[in-house]
């Protein structure tokens, strides 16, 4: 297709331009496929084929399993690149490099190669948000030369614009649950099979705990590509020892021998990801990618993952979590259970998710609710019609303003409480922004 002008002069992107040229894509790009997402890297020269890729597909757990590894992979010396999502308060997090995020230059410099593809291959049109993600995080990974690319599937797997790749190093099923029903299905089996879509032939799988038929439907699809299946829970996790500042176990398997790790990140359901990422390495080294047993302890030891049990200050104790799907709200329930400490919840969630069995699994746990909302106002559930869902007897307040809904918690809770703020990762970013403002002493 040959171009009036060029493309350069006609979007001339500065950071703020190329992510005004990202929002718009809401509105008019949508999703346009695996097909012309491959269009559009084979002019970009299939930077994706360049890359030693960590695919990584779950309902829960993905973020964490890839921080880890990004963590023990920077300890080995390697240089690692993690795209992940959502982002809590900037869109470059999306976009790491041993935890460094792309610059605002780079930003826009991929932006506009994105847009002028974009121009050619749909004759004036856009991708969709992700899909524009996905081609920015090809470019800028493959530019940079990252040793490995951890990539973090959007939603489901078998149609997500990460699963353009030709065979990944290792495919990654975390644990796996209703959400996005309406997209994905409405069994733990359709659901299983559209993240099992990953799975590319004569690649190994390693898979967290999950339940029987989600185990069956991977395994089908392991087979019928005739790629190795590694479970992590074949690492067994003893000694375990849980409390505010990390977490810490022991494993000795055939696969690890008496090892003891301490996890910088809060809450016993992390070490069935932590067992993840050992699994991963152990495929890793078997495959010839060495990882050392002392890089991968020190990469536990100085892992951290933003909004997911984070403990961001200390006086007066307050944790984000960005429990926003049931599973999630379970495992926050049994850690607010394990720690018995007078909390009060500070919860605003969005339409789409299952908003009432949350509310009501995390109340079961706490003394005090604040609903209250994100700033993502148009898929945001109002705070009144958030309290209507409560089933139990807790005290409650609403608080339509999350700047508000924390005053109102700080005020309410005792010196040795704890504030626990969970829901929307869009929350959980409005919330850390505004703690971060404020100055609060974080841990």
């Amino acid at each position: 297709m040959h171009l009036k002008k060029p493309l350069a002069k006609l979007y001339n992107m500065n950071f703020k331009t190329a992510y005004e040229y990202l929002i718009k894509s809401y509105g008019s790009g949508q999703k346009k496929g695996l097909p012309l997402v491959l269009q559009a890297l084979l002019y970009m020269g299939n930077p994706q084929e360049s890359l030693n890729i960590i695919h990584v597909a779950g309902t829960n757990g993905k973020g964490s399993i890839c921080a880890m590894l990004a963590s023990i992979l920077k300890s080995e010396g390697y240089k690692t690149g993690q795209f992940s999502s959502p982002h809590l308060e900037v869109i470059n997090e999306r976009f790491s490099i041993n935890g460094e995020p792309i610059s605002q230059k780079d930003f826009a410099r991929h932006m506009q190669r994105i847009a002028d593809i974009s121009y050619k291959v749909l004759n004036d049109g856009t991708f969709s948000y992700f899909e524009i993600l996905t081609l920015l995080a090809f470019s800028y990974f493959n530019e940079q030369k990252v040793d490995y690319l951890l990539l973090e599937v959007g939603i489901g797997g078998r149609l997500d614009a990460t699963n353009v790749i030709k065979k990944p190093i290792v495919s990654i099923i975390t644990a796996i649950d209703m959400d996005h029903m309406d997209i994905l299905g409405d069994t733990l089996e359709k659901i299983a099979y559209e993240k099992g879509g990953i799975i590319k032939s004569n690649c190994p799988v390693v898979m967290s705990n999950n339940k029987e038929t989600v185990y069956n439907v991977i395994k089908t699809i392991a087979k019928e590509k005739c790629s190795s299946i590694y479970f992590a829970e074949q690492i067994e996790a003893i000694n375990i020892k849980s409390d505010l500042k990390n977490t810490c176990f022991a494993v000795n398997s055939k696969f690890y021998n008496n090892i003891k790790i301490k996890l910088n990140l809060l809450g016993q359901y992390q070490i069935e990801n932590a067992q993840t990422a050992l699994m991963t390495c152990y495929v890793l080294n078997s495959l010839g990618h060495k990882i050392g047993i002392k890089s991968i302890l020190q990469g536990f030891k100085n892992v951290s993952w933003h909004g997911r049990m984070e403990v961001i200050s200390h006086n007066p104790l307050i944790i984000l979590e960005g429990a926003h799907n049931v599973q999630g709200a379970k495992m926050a329930a049994e850690f607010l259970k394990s720690i018995d400490i007078k909390t009060t919840l500070v919860i605003g969630m969005l339409l789409d998710k299952e908003y009432t069995k949350i509310v009501n699994i995390l109340a079961g746990a706490v003394d005090v609710i604040i609903f209250t909302k994100p700033n993502y106002d148009f898929k945001a559930v109002s705070p009144t019609q958030l309290a209507l869902t409560l089933k139990h007897d807790n005290t409650y307040f609403i608080e339509h303003d999350h700047k508000n809904a924390l005053k109102l918690a700080q005020k309410i809770t005792d010196n040795d409480g704890l504030i626990f703020c969970t829901g929307s990762l869009y929350l959980i970013g409005d919330i850390r922004q505004t703690l971060k403002n404020k100055g609060f002493n974080k841990i």
